[in-house]
């Protein structure tokens, strides 16, 4: 046989089982611990860094609708004042047509009346005229229109 079992090989066998437990207590355990604990840590924070992710989600949503809602409100707003000032715009427009349809009708009546004062004037020089002419041809006296006039 090529093998010897001794008592060397059993001391040998035996001692490696002690180093191999003392190994065990001394280095697997504690870094095996610490490797535990390093893994429960990384999860801890994983799983937290995973909810403030969704924490995140939810507040860049929640700032996205009310920028949306702030933006509509605007464009309400701006509409409202578009309206508004188109009314105002309109309501100016109107009393600047009645004022300057007012002064027409003043200037038209003052036309009117000044074309009266004018249209007596011409039918009182017409009938001068008519006068004149109708005594110079039927030759009557011209003196008589002449001290009237």
């Amino acid at each position: 046989m090529l093998l010897e079992i001794n008592f060397t090989l059993v001391i040998f066998a035996a001692s490696f089982l002690v180093f191999i437990y003392l190994l065990n207590l001394t280095l697997y355990k504690p870094v095996g611990n610490v490797i535990e604990s390093r893994k429960e840590l990384i999860d801890g924070e994983y799983s937290r860094a995973k909810e403030l992710t969704h924490k995140a989600d939810e507040w860049f949503k929640n700032y996205k609708n009310k920028i949306k809602e702030a933006r509509h409100e605007a464009h309400q707003i701006i509409q409202e004042s578009t309206k508004q000032a188109q009314k105002i715009k309109e309501e100016k427009i109107l009393k600047l047509l009645e004022g300057l349809n007012k002064e027409k009708e003043e200037s038209f009546r003052k036309i009117n009346e000044e074309k009266n004062i004018v249209m007596q004037k011409l039918e009182k020089e017409i009938r001068i005229l008519t006068d004149l002419i109708t005594n110079k041809i039927l030759g009557t006296g011209e003196k008589t229109l002449v001290s009237s006039h």
